[in-house]
């Protein structure tokens, strides 16, 4: 194998893990960017960078010389410098020329497997998670669920929707939730409709902090349907109510206190440099 081989599968191993790397990240990035990058894509880029690496390395061996053409005796300029033949006695065999092998069975092994980890993986991430595998009847059943407790909160009939397209909410927004002040209707993301249809319908707690998260969003989401404008506001009085919600979700009181209490002590920390979703000093859960 030529140098320029070597280098060549060198330089598409890097390329390999590289692209592992991606398939990875991809695997672990969240649900608004996993909808929003189509997964064959990915699975397209690797089987191409295989093609490309074979097909590549068989047309550069095909634009080779022929071995037999090339002159395997001495050179002229060996000659002058070093002598004649006169030393070798041809009796004695030649031993014959060994060219290492073009084909190494190791990089048809490597590209097999490289393709079959990022097509398991992609199978893998592309299977239904979170909300999505939840099915039509019981992602109807939390709507209707979530739906109640707005309307509770808003003094007026409201519909909840979570939003599995991401039209309204989602990654690209920046936002788990949306409504409209004075409104009837709010959207939640996914990943904070699975959080809640955990807990509503399934009974269990994926997070403690994820799930006290999930309630306050959609209690802060009531609350602008009930009319409140201030962000702030409406973060005190939906960590307030979602005591409430909680409850009626199947927590404990003291649980659900509980969280709302920790989604109050990290209000300013995760309200960050959005200094309007911040709450008023005097705010309390009790």
């Amino acid at each position: 194998m030529t140098s320029d081989l070597r280098r060549r599968a060198r330089i598409f191993r890097v390329a390999r893990i590289a692209m592992l790397a991606l398939v990875i990240a991809y695997f672990l990035a969240p649900y608004g960017v996993r909808s929003w990058f189509p997964v064959w894509l990915l699975f397209l880029l690797a089987l191409g960078l295989e093609l490309d690496f074979f097909l590549g390395g068989w047309l550069h061996t095909r634009q080779r010389a022929p071995a037999d053409a090339l002159d395997r005796g001495p050179q002229q300029r060996d000659l002058s410098e070093l002598g004649t033949w006169g030393y070798w006695d041809p009796s004695e065999p030649t031993p014959p020329v060994v060219a290492e092998p073009a084909f190494r069975w190791i990089h048809v092994i490597e590209a097999v497997a490289a393709v079959a980890i990022v097509g398991t993986l992609l199978y893998a991430a592309s299977r239904p998670s979170g909300w999505n595998a939840v099915s039509s009847k019981r992602q109807a059943q939390t709507e209707a669920i979530l739906s109640r407790e707005a309307s509770a909160i808003a003094r007026h009939p409201a519909t909840v929707t979570c939003d599995k397209k991401g039209v309204y909410v989602g990654f690209v927004q920046d936002a788990d939730g949306l409504a409209e002040v004075g409104g009837d209707q709010a959207f939640l993301t996914p990943e904070i409709c699975d959080t809640l249809y955990q807990l509503a319908v399934k009974h269990r707690v994926q997070s403690f902090s994820r799930t006290g998260r999930a309630i306050a969003v959609l209690a802060h989401e009531s609350w602008h349907l009930r009319g409140e404008r201030n962000e702030g506001l409406a973060n005190c009085y939906g960590f307030q109510s979602g005591v409430g919600i909680g409850v009626n979700l199947g927590l404990s009181k003291s649980r659900a206190r509980a969280m709302m209490r920790e989604q109050l002590a990290t209000n300013a920390s995760d309200s960050g440099t959005n200094v309007q979703y911040r709450v008023p000093s005097d705010c309390r859960v009790r």
